[in-house]
């Protein structure tokens, strides 16, 4: 019966359950239109950045982002203008539609109260929505990843079947299977682990089947598409394969004995989200805590645990099952696989917020068959409610003729084999049921706890909107640079963190000053124009010299606007120190909390342009 929904009705609480949750985005406007902190304004830079440098720059980026992701915001800027507000926007929408997804999904599995829970479940998930209100790709990603399986299994056989695979696809070349395949594959391009999936897929629709060669075709443009733009645009971002900010969460480097370790660590991490695959590892996340302590915890992750694998046997009864399960599989295996060649991180962490969704459909869909078989068992052993009739006494049964010309009596209670004792008995639990019926009644007992445990922080959720983070009033710096620069002058920025921060501030951002009572008076209505990008150079990476790059100016700056990032400046102190010896002093400075300070360096009284070394053109070829 699962199979046959009435679709009506799905599209209609698809609607609803997006309406409600775009009502409770309208509660965290707040978190909208805050100022960008340093996990989001290092990708408005590489959103931002012009078609003419925009390629060389990726080759930086922290961490990859997905093509279509890029064009979405891309477009929100160019068309609402380049603002916090309207750069988090597609993210934004994405929670709405993810929330519809997730129920057209889940419908197709079980019934109308499980697609609301699931949706419940995540979408409503306070480190789910704190990640969702930033500028990250994390919800486009999730709403990637259920629409790839949607398209995919639409068409899909809903009939219980006995093979351990997904039902091959019979018959010749069908051209809707092919606009299928090849939409999940343009909606890979807006995730960039949206492979993950595609792969799967398509290797287990052409592993068997009558028709394999008409498979490939048709899963060809999906697999094209998606494998282009994992090879070539993803490829380009992979320079956090040379850091060690994800090594905990890498299997590369590790014995046998430590890669087994380390899967069964991230496994219990992955368990005991709520729900499970949420990030656990995030500090500067709002995380979910389970109220009752390690007792709760553990209850709540054996009763996952067991609708899990409830939900997998139930799923994989069905051709549309098995492919959601192969998804869901394939992908695990897949990021494994890429952890070991330090390209994607394995555990339950952001980036592999789009496997959630999925996870989620498998423990709903057990729950529900729990819950269903639970009623089942107990239904029979309630008596019926009101007053109950009095058993009659044993009235004698017609007589009849048996065999041989016999007469005898035999009375209903030996006909129908029921006695006043057994009747009696009928409505009570056998000792052998009471211990699988208490787990069912635990499992459905802790349905509570489990939304509870995932909405729990919600307050601190609320008292947060307004909180300062690091570098969020860096467009409050870029405008004092703007106000202070003068002909002539030279814009410094320490610290590797700040470089992409001040260039999308400086360059491209619309917002206002959030603090403008701080800034340098610019005069009364002048707008101060924007620092171009050779009036500027960055200090405080590896091999480079303060004091060296000003000694390479081909003209001598008349004063220096120097901006410090706090959490860099014990690094920076040397080329600080080494600024007054070079005949620079420092003269007025304005401080911007959890940001840095910028300072005006004048050149010292009485002293001379002083160069290390003799003026000399320097040329010098380098990438960033």
């Amino acid at each position: 019966m699962a199979g046959r929904r009435r679709p009506t009705r799905s599209l209609v609480l698809a609607a609803a359950v997006g309406v409600g949750l775009a009502a409770v985005l309208g509660v965290l406007h707040a978190y909208l239109t805050r100022p960008f902190w340093y996990d989001e304004i290092w990708r408005a830079h590489f959103v931002s950045e012009p078609a003419s440098s925009f390629w060389p720059e990726l080759t930086v980026a922290n961490t990859p982002s997905a093509l279509g992701w890029f064009g979405l915001t891309r477009v929100a800027g160019e068309l609402l203008g380049w603002h916090s507000w309207s750069l988090r926007l597609p993210g934004y929408l994405a929670v709405p539609l993810l929330g519809a997804a997730i129920v057209l999904l889940t419908r197709r599995f079980t019934g109308l109260v499980a697609a609301v829970f699931a949706t419940c479940w995540l979408c409503l998930n306070v480190t789910f929505l704190d990640l969702a209100t930033q500028l990250k790709p994390y919800s486009v990603e999730a709403l990637a990843a259920v629409c790839i399986v949607l398209a995919w299994s639409t068409g899909s056989s809903p009939r219980p079947s006995l093979s351990p695979w997904p039902a091959p696809v019979t018959g010749g070349f069908s051209r809707a299977r092919l606009l299928r395949r090849t939409a999940a594959g343009l909606l890979a391009l807006t995730a960039v682990p949206g492979i993950f999936l595609v792969l799967p897929l398509a290797t287990a629709e052409v592993w068997r089947g009558p028709a394999r060669r008409w498979r490939l075709v048709e899963c060809l443009p999906a697999v094209a598409i998606s494998v282009a733009h994992t090879v070539f645009f993803i490829g380009h971002q992979s320079s956090q394969r040379r850091g060690d900010y994800w090594d905990r969460q890498f299997i590369a480097g590790r014995g046998p004995v430590e890669a087994v370790r380390f899967i069964v660590d991230q496994m219990r991490a992955f368990i005991t989200g709520m729900p499970p695959g949420i990030d656990r590892f995030d500090p500067s996340l709002i995380h979910a805590t389970v109220p009752g302590g390690p007792v709760v915890s553990v209850l709540l992750a054996v009763a996952v645990s067991i609708a899990g694998l409830t939900g997998v046997l139930v799923l994989a009864r069905r051709p549309d099952g098995r492919l959601l399960l192969t998804a869901l599989g394939g992908a695990q295996v897949l990021m494994l696989g890429a952890s070991a060649a330090r390209y994607w991180p394995f555990g339950p962490t952001r980036t592999n917020l789009f496997v959630v969704p999925l996870i989620v459909v498998v423990i709903v869909v057990g729950t529900r068959r729990l819950v269903a078989l639970f009623v089942a068992a107990v239904r029979p052993r309630i008596p019926a409610a009101g007053p109950q009739p009095a058993v009659p006494a044993p009235m004698a049964a017609t007589p009849t003729l048996p065999t041989g010309g016999t007469v005898t009596k035999r009375s209903r209670l030996d006909v129908s084999g029921v006695s006043p004792t057994s009747s009696a008995s009928a409505n009570t639990i056998s000792p052998t049921a009471v211990l699988p019926l208490a787990g069912l009644a635990m499992i459905i007992l802790l349905g509570v706890p489990l939304l509870g445990t995932s909405l729990s922080g919600s307050g601190q959720l609320w008292d947060h909107r307004h909180r300062t983070r690091g570098l969020d009033r860096m467009v409050d710096a870029a405008i004092a640079a703007r106000q202070l620069h003068r002909p002539g002058d030279l814009v410094v920025v320490g610290g590797r963190l700040a470089r992409p921060g001040w260039l999308y501030a400086m360059e491209a951002s619309d917002d206002p000053a959030r603090e403008p009572a701080a800034l340098p008076s610019a005069g009364a209505g002048r707008v101060p124009a924007r620092v171009p990008r050779q009036d500027t150079i960055f200090f405080g990476a590896a091999g480079t010299s303060l004091v060296g790059e000003l000694a390479n100016r081909r003209v001598p700056p008349t004063r220096l606007l120097v901006f410090l990032f706090d959490a860099e400046r014990p690094a920076l102190a040397p080329d600080l120190a080494a600024l007054p010896r070079a005949g620079w002093c420092a003269g007025r400075g304005w401080q911007f909390p959890l940001t840095g300070t910028l300072t005006v360096f004048d050149r010292c009284a009485g002293a001379a342009p002083r160069l290390d070394r003799p003026r000399r053109t320097v040329v010098s070829y380098r990438t960033t």
